[in-house]
């Protein structure tokens, strides 16, 4: 716990730096089309260009009221303020750009919908002892702009452009991503997307361009397949290439059971790296949820091996206010040793606190996914109950894909 509080003011630092960041790079990865956009002004002559230029401007500011500032007296408590400020500087690059780009007719329409997490987890490992890593990732919809593009944060194992419940500190925490996705496809079994992302930490950059398409099947009205195929190329390792198939039984609308399968090759590798696991999730009531996994990875060459066996549980709970998260998992693995060929057994266990952004209408959009239609967000609100973040909810029943006779399930 003191290793845990020690690392709070360093992460503060490095949350901050990570913003300054994400305002720099989308500025600098856009300006071209900023570019664009004055010279197509100048070109009507006159002094429209002044008055385009100042109603954009207010659109921009009003973008930012509206949906990043809390115009309301702010609380008196550190956490609260805390929070508020980050929401905020977080919050207002995407409203300037979305507001810049967009349609004033849409203001009212198609609000920018941003979803953030910061996890910041302190873990033990019987071998290695203690160690620490800060985990961002971030969702960000521009409707102004397009409906098809998202401003990304991620890990380079989020393939399916979902933000899952992952482990706080696997594969270490050098591998986070800024980018942009373009959606060109999106149906209910299906969708096509295209990435350009950069690597913003671990001691430089690597570009990569990804292509990736998911398929999505019902087998039954509870049950489903989900095939994602990337290919990809980055500046470290190449081309490459990664097939994922899940397999998932909505058990109900709390409860879910999923087999994963996933290879990566690549120009960097010398075969195929590998990983399965099966995961139950329970959403035990409003503000609590259990993850169990068990599962293995390893790689194909010089031999087929088995790097690692693992077995580990998940007690997730919402606390002090919604947006805020704790973890505790307790793992037992059993590691490779390279040296001797034979394998240990290691006890771990990890502390983890997360701390979630989110504007309004992304929020909403969650909350309808999770209680359907019919939800009383006022009620939901008031009593700062959090949205789950991986419970079926009304997917288990309504789900167009789980529709196997229906129109909509067979698109």
């Amino acid at each position: 716990m003191e290793l845990f509080r020690g690392h709070v003011a360093v992460e503060s630092i490095i949350i901050v730096n990570n913003l300054r960041a994400i305002r720099l790079l989308v500025a600098i990865g856009l300006v071209w089309l900023a570019a664009t956009a004055t010279a197509n002004g100048r070109s009507g002559g006159g002094d429209i260009p002044d008055r385009d230029t100042e109603r954009r401007q207010a659109d921009q500011e009003a973008l930012m009221e509206l949906y990043c500032r809390d115009d309301a007296e702010r609380p008196e408590s550190w956490l609260d303020r805390s929070h508020s400020y980050i929401s905020e500087r977080l919050c207002e690059p995407a409203a300037w750009f979305d507001g810049f780009f967009g349609d004033a007719r849409s203001f009212e329409e198609t609000p920018i919908g941003t979803f953030i997490r910061i996890r910041n987890a302190a873990e033990w490992d019987q071998g290695g002892g203690w160690s620490h890593g800060l985990k961002v990732r971030a969702s960000i919809l521009l409707p102004r702009v397009s409906d098809r593009f998202r401003l990304l944060i991620s890990r380079d194992e989020d393939i399916s452009g979902e933000l899952r419940d992952e482990g706080a500190l696997s594969e270490g925490s050098d591998r986070t991503r800024l980018g942009l996705r373009f959606i060109a496809s999106e149906r209910s079994r299906s969708q096509l997307d295209f990435d350009g992302s950069i690597r913003v930490d671990g001691g430089g950059l690597n570009p990569e361009i990804r292509s990736r398409y998911r398929y999505v099947y019902g087998l039954t009205d509870r049950t489903l397949m989900r095939a994602t195929q990337s290919v990809f190329w980055q500046r470290e390792d190449g081309f490459g290439t990664v097939s994922r198939l899940d397999w998932e039984w909505l058990q109900s609308r709390d409860g879910l059971l999923r087999w994963t399968g996933q290879g990566t090759y690549s120009e960097g590798s010398s075969g195929v790296d590998w990983r399965s696991s099966v995961i139950a999730f329970r959403q035990l009531d409003t503000r609590s949820a259990l993850r169990g996994e068990i599962g293995s990875f390893g790689y194909t060459r010089p031999r087929f091996e088995v790097e690692e066996y693992f077995v580990a549980l998940r007690y997730r709970r919402q606390f002090l206010r919604r947006w805020l998260y704790y973890e505790l998992q307790p793992e037992h693995a059993w590691p490779l040793d390279e040296d001797t060929g034979s394998r240990r057994s290691d006890w771990r266990f990890s502390l983890t606190l997360e701390v979630q952004f989110e504007n309004e209408s992304s929020r909403h959009r969650r909350l309808e996914r999770y209680l359907g239609d019919d939800v009383d967000r006022d009620a939901w609100d008031e009593a700062e109950l959090p949205v789950p973040s991986e419970a079926p909810g009304e997917r288990a029943t309504q789900d167009p894909v789980l529709d196997v006779n229906g129109a909509d399930g067979r698109r």
